[in-house]
């Protein structure tokens, strides 16, 4: 679940980061006729009427339009009963209604979930899209052909399905993190090191000197000898706020 530390809306805290994910989560719900949000801190008019249409659509009782940490109103925001997700528009009916139905089982946004996927695939959410490299991973999320065995399948079966049957292979390998997952970074931790879940941005995964160093430095934006978790993740924070803008939400 997408969270913030104070309020969002009029006469509130209005921190940059909480406004930024209150703007994400609402444009998830706006109509298609209506203009997406900045999602870029700023609190104004605009946000602030989608907050209020959100409340008074899902007819929360509020004392004012603001949406509080913990409360009803951010859960309905991270609710599964959604318009529109993060890369969406390229992803069919199903698919989206099978995705949302997982991110909530595993107590994780499914914007989130869609980033992962979004760039594990190269953005072509293709349940057959080989790995680069040649490691021998396909897919959504990239299986290495050890975890494909440890989830009762193999690659070449993988490959075979479609998108949406493949969900259920990623369904699998994310239910033991169930209720871990409260940022991006530990969707993608997950999927690269799940021994960073829940340590923040700034935790260090690389050192120089190392041989994992050696195999990551392209990591190192700020070529400090170390590979955080930030800086790990980075590309697939790109893909998210892509996946949050025309044309890819839907």
């Amino acid at each position: 679940m997408v969270q913030i530390a104070s309020t969002v809306g009029p006469n509130a805290v209005n921190l940059p980061d909480d406004v930024r994910a209150v703007q994400m989560l609402l444009n998830r719900y706006q109509p298609g006729n209506k203009p997406l949000l900045a999602v870029d801190g700023n609190i104004g008019p605009l946000t602030f009427t989608a907050i209020e249409t959100f409340i008074a659509s899902r007819m929360l009782v509020c004392a004012e339009p603001v949406i509080r940490p913990a409360s009803p109103e951010l859960e309905a925001l991270n609710g599964g009963s959604v318009d529109r997700i993060a890369w969406g528009g390229v992803v069919d009916a199903a698919f989206k209604t099978r995705v949302t139905s997982i991110s909530l089982e595993l107590q994780v946004a499914v914007d989130f979930l869609m980033a992962a996927m979004a760039f594990e695939s190269a953005g072509t959410f293709s349940a057959s899209v080989p790995n680069a490299a040649g490691s021998g991973a396909v897919g959504l999320i990239q299986f290495m052909p050890a975890t494909a065995r440890g989830l009762g399948t193999t690659t070449a079966a993988l490959a075979a399905m479609s998108a949406t049957q493949q969900l259920d292979y990623v369904r699998l390998y994310f239910l033991p993190y169930s209720g871990r997952l409260h940022t991006l970074e530990d969707v993608y931790m997950a999927i690269l090191y799940p021994a960073a879940i829940g340590k923040g941005a700034s935790h260090v995964l690389f050192s120089s000197g190392t041989t994992a160093y050696a195999q990551n430095a392209g990591l190192d934006t700020n070529k400090d000898g170390s590979v955080t978790v930030g800086e790990a993740a980075a590309k697939v924070r790109q893909q998210h706020d892509r996946g949050l803008a025309a044309p890819h939400l839907g």
